[in-house]
């Protein structure tokens, strides 16, 4: 691999930082626009949902990938619309859990349908199976997955 980045491999990278923002955007209209919900808190509710309903705010922040005072600051949002809380952990009672509550429970399962729609119109049709296995690819190694 070549020690400084050709031509083609940083049009690639803004490309991806092009496409991640025209998604974002899209998605995050619709989701305010039918919901009043923002997308950076459905990510939050999504987030808890898959965990199981429960994350420590720190694997919360590594799974988002932000930074702990500004996910703080969200968390409390939510957390004044009743859509999460904080509890304490069950393991040593030091730690804060965010937990998903049955009304951010509801708000996430009513915006899903929108999310994914609109994912469906702004990427996933324009996807064929074998870009999709080439992104995926790609991905992982950026991600270290």
């Amino acid at each position: 691999m070549p020690t400084r980045p050709d031509p083609e491999r940083l049009a690639a990278l803004r490309s991806l930082r092009r496409a991640h923002a025209v998604v974002e955007r899209q998605i995050d209209r619709a989701l305010m626009t039918q919901h009043e919900l923002p997308l950076t808190w459905f990510e939050i509710l999504l987030a808890l949902q898959n965990a199981g309903g429960r994350l420590r705010i720190h694997e919360l922040a590594e799974e988002l990938m932000v930074n702990k005072s500004s996910l703080s600051r969200q968390v409390d949002r939510l957390e004044g619309l009743g859509w999460t809380r904080r509890d304490r952990s069950d393991e040593d009672g030091r730690g804060i859990v965010v937990v998903l509550t049955k009304a951010g429970r509801a708000t996430w399962r009513s915006a899903q349908p929108t999310y994914r729609k609109v994912a469906q119109q702004v990427l996933c049709a324009h996807l064929t199976d074998t870009d999709l296995v080439a992104v995926q690819r790609a991905l992982k190694v950026l991600t270290g997955e």
